[in-house]
């Protein structure tokens, strides 16, 4: 398991997702939007139901876990307030969040020797993730951003940041080059990875295709590093361990969703769905730079 884990988990990506390609050519949006569904409640939201455990064991590096979950709470109604007040300026926050914590999900140990840098680096990776996304399915893109935010976003300006961000990520080999800098990177398989993914984007829903990178691309490697820091393995044991500490979270967001799905209209489901996602990715993006520094 610990292998599987550890070193192997990139040819199976791969695989997995040639495979999530074959399903979205097969199957129609409803079958993919289950699909996706499924995914995201299940490692999707385990991936980060384990932030106060992680609080908690820098309790007992530092001896600081209450100034440590008074700022974890603190950024949790500061993203609520925002986005009651600048809804449209929220979603842009919760964007270049999730593009830093995706971008630092999947490069961090490869890009160490640029330092400070590598930060701009995430940053980028992950508004080039982004903008491949909603450039292939802008319509519901825009769909989903009207009904929160009453704004849409242009396709030309998509389109410039897919043109800015890919062309930064192949310079970066360059810049490596003449700074002699070598990078945990082969630039052939990344270039490969990325090509299935824009498949997936290409032929699957907005939903489908970002499930695919969130849960296989970036839930499942960052529940990897989790166990390794939280239990220094990962052994059967220490994933056991992860799932039971996770599981208690995991059923209380399941129900408040389910609850929630229920008791409200859809359009205002969605804005609480967003706010929930915005209020918990700003937190956990803080609780895992503070992990893996």
């Amino acid at each position: 398991m610990k292998q599987i884990l550890k070193y192997d988990y990139q040819d199976f990506m791969i695989i997995i997702t040639f495979f999530l390609f074959w399903i979205s050519i097969q199957f129609g949006e409803v079958i993919e939007d289950t699909i996706a569904y499924v995914f995201v409640l299940s490692l999707g939201i385990i991936h980060g139901a384990n932030d106060l455990t992680i609080l908690q064991k820098k309790k007992i590096e530092n001896n600081r876990f209450g100034k440590s979950l008074f700022t974890y709470i603190m950024i949790i109604l500061f993203c609520m307030v925002i986005y009651w007040i600048f809804p449209f300026t929220a979603m842009l926050i919760f964007i270049l969040l999730s593009a830093y914590h995706f971008g630092e999900q999947h490069l961090e140990k490869k890009l160490i020797p640029l330092g400070k840098l590598k930060r701009w680096v995430y940053i980028i990776y992950g508004l080039f993730i982004f903008s491949l996304l909603f450039h292939e399915n802008i319509s519901d893109v825009n769909n989903i951003l009207s009904n929160l935010t009453s704004v849409e976003i242009n396709l030309t300006l998509v389109k410039y940041t897919l043109i800015v961000s890919s062309s930064v990520l192949l310079l970066l080999p360059v810049y490596s080059y003449f700074k002699d800098i070598t990078l945990a990177l082969n630039y052939f398989k990344e270039v490969l990875y990325l090509l299935v993914l824009f498949l997936v984007f290409k032929t699957g829903s907005l939903i489908f295709g970002f499930a695919v990178y969130f849960v296989f691309w970036h839930s499942i490697p960052s529940i990897a590093d989790q166990i390794h820091y939280l239990f220094g393995a990962n052994d059967k044991r220490s994933i056991t361990k992860y799932f039971q500490t996770a599981f208690f979270y995991w059923i209380l967001s399941i129900v408040g969703l389910v609850v929630s799905y229920y008791a409200l209209d859809t359009k205002f489901f969605n804005t609480v769905l967003f706010l929930i996602l915005f209020a918990v990715t700003a937190p956990h993006t803080w609780v895992m730079k503070r992990m893996k520094e």
